[in-house]
């Protein structure tokens, strides 16, 4: 089979010839259709992340779409043929306080996690790719929907699960800090399948939040954020009609707290406030003010089994629509033109290697 390999992080990827794995023991098989890939691949190639790496040589990729090929051993409700959707998170299945835990095909997360990532170094870009069956989910029922659509899953599933875990309610208003970042965007989407009353979208850039407005058909309010903390608060809670019951902050590598803060602050009492981004500095909290307000502050890494199978359910109802994120695609034989693309993208954008048949590999 043909596959991309990293041989090590820093140098160029290269597309060879490797044996076609058999899956192990509660592993499959699929070949894989549509590979989604993350606006910082090129940084991760070149090693310039603070990451815990798989072993050498092997394929990166995260998320993807294809078709099983063949299931091992000790796996029971999946089957060859079935069209599935596959994510990179993968927490090993012990009865343990904390159970090690990895992203595949992308880096270690637990503190003990290199013999997880030894176990299963391959990620995605590779015609055949071997994964935890628990990594799996069937797409019964969407055979209509072209793979490259549906890799766009990927893009839904973080804020999606942080959503949940921020127990969003139908009625709800949510206020989403990065509305204009590439999970951000998708937060706002997600938010409304959720059946928010109204989502206030904030961000920086007027012109991709009206693009969000427009979407929204009169549920999502956009904020430009000024940096001015008390403006910016008083901006969000008008637009949220008084105050939000959740905010949700997704924002990319930021440099200073105040639009965190300003999410914080536009909260009703007894609201919630998820954590997901990669914020570089400290977030200073007011103890006195999270206590007088009875504010609930969540950091929250992914998405659980449950949350995944929510997304795909409301994706195959209509309820979650994948049209909504524009696409870009390239062959897998292509896939440094695709890595400089998802480099470009922005807000709902999103850039998928393969979907392409057999034609894909070049």
């Amino acid at each position: 089979m043909k596959a991309w390999m990293l041989d090590q992080p820093g140098k160029p990827l290269v597309l060879r010839d490797e044996p076609t794995p058999q899956p192990r023991r509660g592993a499959v098989l699929v070949k894989m259709e549509a590979v989604p890939l993350l606006s910082y691949t090129r940084a991760y190639i070149e090693g310039k992340l603070p990451y815990a790496y798989p072993p050498s040589p092997f394929s990166p990729g995260t998320n993807g779409v294809g078709r099983i090929a063949a299931v091992g051993e000790g796996v029971f409700g999946l089957r060859p043929g079935q069209r599935v959707v596959v994510h990179p998170y993968w927490v090993a299945d012990e009865a343990v306080a904390e159970p090690e835990q990895i992203l595949i095909g992308l880096t270690g997360i637990s503190a003990a996690s290199a013999p997880v990532l030894a176990d299963f170094p391959h990620g995605t870009l590779r015609e055949f790719a071997e994964l935890p069956a628990s990594t799996v989910l069937a797409l019964d029922g969407m055979d209509d929907v072209p793979s490259a659509r549906l890799a766009a899953l990927a893009k839904f599933s973080v804020p999606f699960g942080g959503l949940r875990r921020g127990r969003l309610a139908a009625g709800e208003t949510v206020a989403v800090n990065g509305a204009t970042g590439y999970f951000g965007s998708a937060a706002v989407i997600a938010a409304l399948a959720l059946g928010a009353r109204r989502v206030v979208a904030l961000g920086r850039r007027a012109e991709p939040l009206s693009k969000l407005a427009e979407l929204g058909r009169g549920r999502v309010v956009p904020v430009v954020l000024t940096g001015d903390g008390a403006r910016d608060v008083a901006a969000i809670r008008k637009a949220a009609g008084g105050g939000a019951d959740l905010a949700f902050d997704m924002v990319g590598q930021a440099q200073e707290p105040n639009a965190t803060l300003a999410a914080l602050r536009s909260l009703r009492r007894n609201g919630r406030l998820v954590l997901m981004g990669s914020m570089n500095v400290d977030l200073p909290i007011a103890y006195g003010e999270m206590l007088l307000n009875n504010w609930e502050l969540i950091g929250h890494f992914m998405y659980s089994r449950a949350d995944y199978l929510a997304l795909v359910s409301l994706a195959a109802s209509g309820l979650l629509p994948l049209d909504a994120v524009e696409l870009t695609t390239y062959p897998f034989a292509l896939l440094e033109e695709a890595i400089d693309n998802a480099g470009a993208a922005q807000g709902l954008q999103c850039t998928i290697a393969g979907a392409l048949g057999e034609r894909a590999w070049g």
